[in-house]
């Protein structure tokens, strides 16, 4: 890919909007602007950062009335000299102003162009690039709150803290070669290991956060269960706030899981309802019912819907068994009808309040949201401080952290120096290549593609 040249592209999606943003970046950025942008200023006399009114036209006519911000490089997006065109956010318009653009030798931008421009030009790493692709595709609050933080440097401080106790911890090894005839102990064993150690906590601690994040990234998969007619449907019906699933007062109506994804409190979740369970099923509905025993196994979460009018049943109780050990949250449902007494009940033969709910008139919904963020906040304590990291950025740190234990092992062993430092290169080498200063061209192809043209 030619990264000398100038590019331009739509920075906002091609549909009926009020304003559109097109981008130019490259040298020819003011000349382009110039020949296409009239002003009661001239483009070459433009001050970084103001905005000029002014017309948009091609060869032949006039196109649009726009506002033109010129960016002067290194103090621009992508380090380069950038225009930024904002018309009406019309795609015909759009379209004209961009082919007027290209009529004058500048080529259409590949998607995520602008971004590894920025990158190659030392305006981001790529923890911080690709925070911003983040940051556009977040579902949540959560993820663009972190999303954010780390686009300000959250993940690359911290691995830049990892560098720079080994690079020193490296340093020291590489003096005390330097020292080997002398009678001056530069570094013990005992030293380098101790730091060492630290090392490999720091980088621990990082994956560990790399894969909370991943993981709430995806959604917590939350499974709704509960015998037949329980109100498993008109549960999700009433937290998605659209029917979405078929209520219905014949058992068995739900057989095949139902997913949907909700932001409870700014956290990603996949609700699943499942088939009714009850100890007698069979044939078709026996599948159902075998599908919501494998969610069981495999959800972060349960919420066990209970009916409060009937009451813990025989088929409550079997549910109880299934969930055993794992965490769940009992709703029980249809407050609106239930008597105080039997919701009472309910709680005591459990020995948990639950959530007390309707799913006819919403009552109960903040006490769930609150359960499920007391829930992640207690099983993934450092999901605040969270990274969100994808494959490559964790398969690196983790071949960090075993090259790492192998500086630890020469170390421990009481290897020659020059075995140690050549192994603490290897981490060096890895770590850099989280953050992009140790990359390839195919690298950078498979991050950048996924951007939108405009970034």
């Amino acid at each position: 890919m030619q990264m000398d040249d100038t590019i331009c592209a739509p920075a906002t999606p091609p549909v009926h909007s009020p304003i559109a943003i097109i981008r130019i970046s490259g040298p020819d950025s003011l000349r382009v602007a110039s020949s296409i942008f009239t002003s009661q200023r001239y483009a070459h006399e433009f001050i970084p950062r103001y905005a000029y009114y002014g017309i948009i036209h091609d060869s032949k006519e006039e196109i649009d009335d726009c506002i033109v911000i010129y960016y002067k490089r290194p103090q621009s997006y992508t380090g380069e000299d950038m225009v930024e065109i904002f018309c009406h956010g019309n795609p015909i318009i759009v379209n004209k102003i961009i082919n007027s653009i290209v009529a004058l030798n500048v080529r259409i931008a590949e998607p995520g162009e602008f971004t590894r421009r920025a990158f190659l030009n030392g305006k981001m790493d790529l923890t911080e690039a690709e925070a911003i692709n983040h940051i556009i595709a977040a579902r949540s609050e959560w993820e663009i709150a972190v999303a954010i933080q780390q686009k300000h440097g959250s993940l690359k401080n911290a691995i830049s803290d990892v560098k720079q106790h080994i690079i020193e911890l490296k340093a020291d090894i590489e003096c005390a070669i330097d020292f080997v005839d002398e009678d001056i102990e530069i570094i013990s064993y005992d030293n380098a290991q101790q730091r060492m150690q630290t090392i490999i906590y720091k980088i621990n601690d990082i994956i560990s956060r790399c894969k909370i994040g991943q993981h709430l990234s995806h959604g917590i998969d939350i499974a709704i269960v509960g015998k037949p007619n329980a109100g498993k449907s008109s549960f999700l019906n009433c937290i998605l706030n659209h029917e979405r699933a078929i209520v219905s007062d014949t058992p068995g109506t739900t057989r095949d899981v139902i997913k949907e994804s909700v932001s409870i409190k700014g956290i990603q979740c996949n609700l699943l309802d499942t088939a009714g369970i009850h100890k007698e099923a069979d044939g078709i509905e026996l599948l159902g019912v075998q599908r919501s025993y494998r969610l069981i196994d495999d959800a972060s979460l349960i919420i066990f819907i209970i009916d409060a009018v009937a009451g813990l049943t025989s088929d409550d109780e079997h549910i109880l068994t299934l969930i055993g050990n794992r965490p769940f949250i009992p709703v029980i449902n249809k407050a609106d009808i239930a008597t105080k007494e039997s919701i009472v009940l309910i709680q005591d033969t459990i020995s948990q309040k639950g959530v007390v709910f309707s799913a006819k008139t919403g009552y109960g919904i903040p006490a769930l949201e609150d359960a499920v963020y007391n829930f992640v906040s207690s099983q993934y304590v450092e999901y605040k401080n969270s990274f969100i990291a994808d494959i490559r950025m964790i398969q690196l740190l983790e071949q960090s952290l075993v090259y790492s234990q192998e500086a630890l092992n020469q170390i421990t062993i009481h290897s020659p120096h020059e075995i140690i430092a050549s192994a603490l290169q290897n981490v060096i080498d890895t770590i850099g290549a989280v953050t992009g200063e140790i990359t390839v061209d195919d690298v950078l192809n498979s991050i950048f593609s996924r951007f939108c043209i405009g970034k």
